[in-house]
């Protein structure tokens, strides 16, 4: 029997990594439109109760103007995170392969973009949601944003082993101190 090695073993979890945060994507997705949008108000809820510790002595009106203030850009912004979070994802398996580095971004933004597609076309059979292309695109600024994250984190460790090789090869030669 032939035992995988470690590099297999890093991608598979990887990979699996990114297929269990589709999964919550997908199950968050399923939620009907009451469902969400009560989940989002308990989110708003609690950090409102951090914010402001007086929150839950307001009127009723008042916190549920409140959190009717901040429903949409909760949502829209907890599309943009879930979706950051799968292009870093994306990135970082895409990162164990020899890859060239544009196929590489270019991969891990199609993958991102084709779900959020996916997902949205997902919520049109879904009661009280609806698919809507300005959340394929949030999703896919995202994703975006959580590739460039990691892109940028990979270069930068790079750079600092490159900088760190010519400094030990520098003392090797006793140029330096």
């Amino acid at each position: 029997m032939r035992v995988p090695d470690k590099s297999s073993i890093i991608r598979f979890l990887l990979w699996a990594a990114v297929l269990l945060w589709m999964a919550l994507i997908f199950s968050l997705s399923a939620q009907q439109a009451a469902q969400s949008s009560s989940l989002s108000g308990s989110t708003i809820k609690t950090v409102v109760s951090v914010t402001h510790p007086d929150f839950k002595e307001w009127p009723m009106e008042k916190q549920n103007s409140l959190i009717d203030n901040y429903q949409h850009a909760v949502r829209k912004s907890a599309h943009a995170m879930a979706y950051l979070v799968l292009g870093a994802l994306c990135m970082t398996a895409l990162y164990q392969y020899l890859i060239k580095g544009g196929w590489r971004f270019a991969a891990a933004l199609a993958i991102c973009a084709g779900y959020a597609v996916t997902d949205e076309l997902h919520q049109l059979f879904v009661a009280g949601r609806s698919g809507q292309i300005t959340d394929v695109c949030i999703d896919t600024g995202g994703a975006l944003l959580g590739i460039l994250i990691v892109w940028l984190a990979h270069w930068a460790v790079k750079r600092k082993a490159a900088k760190d090789a010519s400094i030990r090869y520098l003392k090797e030669l006793n140029i330096t101190k």
